[in-house]
């Protein structure tokens, strides 16, 4: 599962990455300025941010080139000495993920919650295919999801930051953990 040979040392130092830039985008930009942005913004800012922090924490840790993407088309992350893509998929909740009806790539994922002040994170990698996202085109809603739940039963997954919970009423949710800045 982990042909990458990432550890939970290098996602720590991606998250703590993430967490110092978008504290700063929030002081020096969004309080700054007044802007706001809604959290399906945010997540893709901070998967473009997550894109770019992972690419040069991996490249300097594995000693070989990890090329972040520079257009929609190409995977987020391509580990070039085993030339294997790598998405990165941002949620700002505690439950689920959401794709692009048509644009899932069945690929190996580092799936990521985020919240509080852009310090606490959820982080898994795992590998997905088409299946494994819900339509809800039947809904008149483009975007597939994929739950919490159905990541916590996947086997071939591996936890790097945070938990899962199983709540009262037997539903999974994400435990996000704090970073150290």
């Amino acid at each position: 599962m982990n042909e990458f040979n990432i550890t939970k040392d290098m996602v720590v130092e991606i998250l703590e990455g993430v967490s110092f830039r978008m504290q700063k985008f929030k002081k020096e930009l969004m309080d700054e300025y007044d802007l706001s942005f809604s959290n399906k913004n945010l997540s893709e800012i901070i998967g473009k941010i997550m894109e770019k922090v992972a690419s040069d924490v991996f490249t300097k840790r594995l000693g070989y080139k990890v090329k972040r993407a520079l257009a929609d088309r190409e995977p987020d992350l391509l580990f070039t000495k085993i030339n294997k893509p790598m998405e990165i998929k941002m949620t700002s909740t505690e439950n689920a993920w959401t794709g692009g009806e048509f644009s899932q790539r069945p690929f190996d994922y580092l799936l990521i919650s985020w919240g509080g002040n852009f310090d606490e994170f959820f982080c898994c990698l795992t590998q997905l295919k088409n299946v494994d996202w819900k339509s809800n085109i039947k809904k008149k809603f483009y975007g597939p999801t994929l739950t919490a739940k159905a990541v916590y039963e996947k086997k071939d997954k591996i936890v790097f930051f945070g938990d899962f919970e199983i709540t009262p009423r037997n539903t999974v949710k994400l435990k996000r953990e704090k970073v150290k800045l």
